[in-house]
Formats: C-alpha cells, structure tokens, sequence
C-alpha cells in the first residue's frame, strides 16, 4: 500500500495479468473503494492494512461500479468488518447484490438478440471471482458528499458509461480525482503493457459526457482502478485520448455498415471494429462499444436496425 496523499492509501494489486488498485480514504473513520474478486480482501486488503499499521476494521465500503473485478470481494469484507456500510449507485445495486442476476443482465441479456454471446469459459470465470451474494445498504444518486473527518470531504460523483451506476469520489481541496473505471482510454493495459481488450463501455453518449465533466473539473491527480497514478499534464493526455478513441469507434462503426454490401451482424461489426482499430485479445469486449454506437446512430437515423432468424443486422438508412 502507498499513501498518494495524505489520507489516500493506494493498494495495488493483479488480476488476471491486470492490474487492480484499491483505494483506502483514512480519516476519522475508514472508507474502502471498491473491494476487488472474491479473494482480493483476503489475498490484499487486509494484509496491506495490516503493514501499513491501518485500522483492519472497514467502515464504509463504496463499490464503484458494477464488475466481477470491483465487488466480488464484498462477503469476504463483510466477513472480516461486520458492521461495515455497503454503498453503491442506485443503478448498479441489483447486480452488485446478486451474482445471477449481474452475469444476467451484465453478460447475457445484453447479446441476447444477437449472433455473439460471451463465451463460456469467460462466464465461469466472472462467476468464480464473485463471492456470495451481499446487499448494499445505502443506494446512492451522485451529490452525495461523504465526510471522513476535518479537512476530508469527499464529493460523489455520478459517472455513467462504462456502467449505468459508475461511481467517482471528488476532492476537492487536493484536486485529487478517484475515477476507478469511469475513463478508459483507449482500452485496459496488462501489466506488461500490452492493451488486450478495448474500452469496455456501454453507454457511449454517457460515456462521452462523463468524460467531458470530469476533465473540466480539472484534477492534478487521477487515481484509477488499472492504471498507475496519473499526475500532472499526463492528466487532460488521458482525458484527450480516451475522447479521440471514442470519436475513431464512432466513426468507425458507421463506416463499417455503410460500407457493407449487406445488412451486418453484430459479429462483423466487431469484426470490423477489430479490423480498423486493434487486434485486441480479448475481442469480445468490443460488444459494449459496439452496441452503444450502434444504438446510437440507428436513434440518429443513420443506421436501422432488424432482427432476422439468425439475430439483429443493421444497414445504413
């Protein structure tokens, strides 16, 4: 764990070959940002309280979003910090409190219509890392300010896109922004600095604006859940090439139907998406960006959509 500021602990650790940082706000009492897979606060959490001479009990826990990486370790503190208050957007709370019902909604009901479902072997392992079901005791809006002691005020912020119920703590005394997954740049990079996987995001006219809300509050620091700290001018480079990435899938979508000599597929939307603008390992996470555009251009009446024996195909109007 390191002390980023004073009263921001940062604890990072992996995933997957991912990185995945915790963030610890310690005041007069202790507040956790998100709680990891199943057994991050075991493996983690605790143990990094421990040597930095932290408080092991948990007061507060705020689940920035709904992901199997962000609250399948919610049991296990539970478990350890019995009194700890569980909060996470409104939005979110049904899919962070159950397990069948975020692989449901999360994974499955989303393709539902279509000719790409998550494969198998990706859905057991989002089941595996997400502990027993948990509830959420406060439902948040945004607006909400969350008070830790003098001098430690922390602004939530609501900060859809990459989830409905993307959360981000603001403070704003030490300019010091939490966003965890609310910006992804132009995808999540491993630890050996590959990027395997594009943007996840879902709401792509959210997402967009989100973006835009958080670079004009001008952070000098920016704490995320897979990226290092992000300090100084890195800060608006980040915010820049997250906006421009969006603006190449953009387009890039549209391309792809309009170009196309027959109705297509969400899978040679991805196809093409993958094409122009990766290859990503983890091409399946191109299905939230994909669809998002897609949505986004048919309710602009660029593109229709239609639902065939084998799944919906869009072509340009």
């Amino acid at each position: 764990m390191v002390e980023v500021v004073p009263g921001i602990h940062r604890i990072e650790t992996r995933l997957d070959g991912n990185l995945l940082c915790l963030h610890v706000l310690r005041g007069e009492r202790t507040l956790l940002v998100d709680s990891g897979a199943r057994d991050t606060p075991a493996a983690a959490i605790f143990p990094a309280l421990a040597a930095a001479g932290l408080p092991e009990e948990i007061d507060l826990l705020l689940i920035s979003h709904a992901d199997a990486d962000h609250h399948g370790g919610n049991a296990a503190i539970r478990q350890r910090s019995p009194y700890v208050t569980i909060m996470s957007h409104e939005f979110d709370r049904r899919r962070i409190e159950s397990k069948e019902h975020h692989l449901r909604a999360r994974y499955q009901e989303v393709v539902a219509a279509d000719d790409v479902p998550y494969p198998p072997e990706f859905m057991a392992r989002q089941s595996d890392i997400i502990g027993p079901d948990t509830p959420v005791h406060v439902g948040l809006r945004g607006g909400e300010t969350i008070w830790l002691g003098p001098d430690m005020r922390y602004e939530v912020i609501h900060a859809p896109g990459h989830s409905a119920g993307q959360l981000a703590l603001w403070d704003r005394t030490r300019h010091v922004l939490i966003i965890q997954d609310a910006v992804l740049w132009r995808g999540v990079p491993n630890l050996r600095g590959k990027i395997p996987s594009p943007p996840p995001y879902f709401y792509a006219g959210a997402y967009v604006d989100t973006i835009r809300r958080l670079q004009a509050l001008e952070p000098e620091m920016l704490l995320a859940a897979h990226f290092p700290v992000i300090r100084g001018a890195e800060v608006a480079a980040f915010f820049a090439t997250s906006l421009a990435f969006v603006e190449k899938i953009d387009q890039a979508v549209l391309d792809a139907v309009r170009s196309a000599e027959r109705p297509l597929p969400l899978s040679a939307v991805i196809a093409a998406l993958d094409a122009r603008l990766g290859p990503f390992a983890t091409s399946i996470q191109w299905i939230g960006p994909a669809l998002a555009h897609l949505s986004q251009h048919v309710a602009a009446r660029l593109l229709s959509v239609r639902t065939t024996e084998k799944g919906r195909v869009w072509e340009a109007t």
